[in-house]
């Protein structure tokens, strides 16, 4: 409620709430997570990277437009490299967002750390980008892999450094039915392109509109089979570099069920969505008679006088609101309604799913973590400001 009527800006003391909730909910043998993270860190690092980010991507949208229409007559172009430049920036900000967490939790008094290489993670992403975009996506899970052994390898446990163990090729097992989806899809639509190009292969008969038909029919089917395939190959991906991770003598056993999880997301946003409209609703039947006792024209509308104002219903007529208070009152309506999401999400989806990782995780060789001792405070520079610009991770 209170990032409602603060506008938002109370987000960044709500994220470090919820996070201090999550990570002290998660127990090994007994001890809690800290995290101890700070609102005003993460305020002020938003409004310093804001002003760096308006000002170099306003210069470079005025030049990519500039050069847009003197070269092609048009803007299009220039929004096509604005969102390729788009992409590292993503990637900077997300390895400096996950370096600023680590350096803010605990456990058992010790400290973690990631070691300050964004920029370097960032080509290192990139570079890999590039080879899956030329393989057509063939090399993504050796992506997937080499991205988090960049992270995994420079991530301390106190003084332990971390190594992510096993092979890029334990994943491709896993990611292959979906690759198949992608290349069957993008088969198909290309095989529509050929005949829509080539009028006379239809004349002679070979192809026929029927048949172009059922190919496109196929490509949703597709799709839809292939985000489902996706979402398994991350939880068996998340499970075997889980399973490969070592901290010295200390190594991690995942025993993480993608049906478990697949349930919990379908069962999750289901009551999600179902609470979101309920408590929508009650506020607007609320607010709606504040509204009737207010602009007594809207009594005709009675329990949906909200929706009548916010649709714009009779907007200045005598005994109803100006367009001000419509405008303003549909923008609280709106921003209601992504408020009671967020909270059922928080409590039906992420809080189920985190205690479903932690239940399936365990550690080994703990007779080893005597042995690891206290690193020097990270101060972690902006907090997580780019990435709070960017609004990456804006759960927890």
């Amino acid at each position: 409620m209170l990032s409602v009527v603060t506008l938002g800006f109370y987000r960044f003391w709500m994220k470090t709430r919820l996070r201090r909730h999550f990570w002290s909910a998660v127990r090994p043998d007994g001890t809690p997570l800290e995290y101890v993270g700070k609102g005003i860190e993460k305020f002020t690092g938003f409004l310093i990277a804001l002003v760096v980010l308006a000002f170099l991507i306003g210069v470079l949208a005025l030049v990519l437009v500039y050069a847009s229409y003197a070269v092609f007559q048009g803007e299009l172009e220039a929004y096509l490299v604005a969102a390729l430049i788009a992409v590292p920036l993503i990637y900077f900000a997300s390895y400096r967002a996950k370096r600023y967490v680590y350096a803010r939790t605990r456990w058992r008094g010790i400290r973690f750390g990631l070691e300050p290489a964004a920029g370097k993670y960032t080509l290192h992403a990139m570079g890999h980008l590039l080879l899956t975009v030329l393989t057509l996506g063939f090399l993504w899970p050796r992506m997937t892999f080499k991205l988090e052994k960049f992270r995994t390898d420079r991530t301390f446990f106190g003084d332990q450094r971390l190594h992510q163990g096993g092979r890029w090729w334990g994943l491709a097992k896993s990611f292959l039915p979906t690759l198949v989806c992608i290349w069957l899809g993008l088969g198909l639509i290309g095989r529509v392109a050929f005949l829509e190009a080539g009028p006379q292969a239809t004349d002679s008969g070979f192809f026929s509109p029927s048949e172009q038909m059922q190919s496109l029919a196929f490509v949703p089917v597709l799709l839809l089979l292939g985000v489902f395939l996706y979402l398994r190959y991350r939880v068996v991906a998340l499970r075997y570099l889980a399973n490969h991770k070592t901290a010295g003598g200390v190594g991690l056993i995942s025993r993480l069920s993608f049906p478990r999880v697949l349930w919990i997301n379908i069962a999750g946003y289901t009551l999600t969505n179902i609470c979101t409209a309920i408590a929508t609703f009650v506020v607007g039947a609320a607010a709606s008679a504040v509204l009737v006792a207010v602009y007594p024209g809207l009594a005709d509308f009675g329990i949906f006088a909200s929706g009548a104002v916010t649709e714009g219903t009779g907007i200045s007529e005598e005994g109803m609101p100006s367009a001000g208070v419509s405008l303003a009152f549909g923008l609280f309506l709106y921003m209601t309604t992504l408020l009671f999401f967020a909270v059922f999400r928080q409590t039906f989806v992420l809080f189920p799913t985190w205690r479903h990782y932690a239940q399936t995780l365990s550690l080994t060789g703990g007779e080893h973590l005597a042995d690891i001792r206290q690193r020097d405070r990270d101060h972690a520079g902006q907090a997580e400001g780019m990435a709070e610009a960017f609004d990456l991770g804006a759960a927890i």
